[in-house]
C-alpha cells in the first residue's frame, strides 16, 4: 500500500493512502513516519513502497519529498 504524508496547516498532520483516505491525524511529521513505520512491522508480507511526504508551503502549494 502507498503513503502519503500531508501537512494540511503548521499543527495538523496526515497519514493516507493514495486513494485518499486519511489514516489518522498526528501533530508531526515525524510521527507519522513512525506509524508509517509501524505498520509495515506488523504487516511483513507487504513490499515495503515509498512514502510521499507532502509540505505545505507558505503559498498554499504542497512541495513533494520521496521517502524510504
Amino acid at each position: 500500500m502507498k503513503f502519503f504524508v500531508r501537512e494540511w496547516s503548521e499543527d495538523t498532520i496526515v497519514l493516507m493512502t493514495e486513494m485518499g483516505h486519511v489514516l489518522a491525524y498526528f501533530s508531526s511529521t515525524i510521527e507519522a513516519l513512525k506509524a508509517y513505520d509501524e505498520w509495515y512491522s506488523y504487516n511483513g508480507i507487504e513490499k515495503k513502497q515509498d512514502v510521499t511526504v507532502q509540505y505545505l508551503n507558505p503559498d498554499t502549494n504542497y512541495q513533494n519529498v520521496a521517502m524510504t
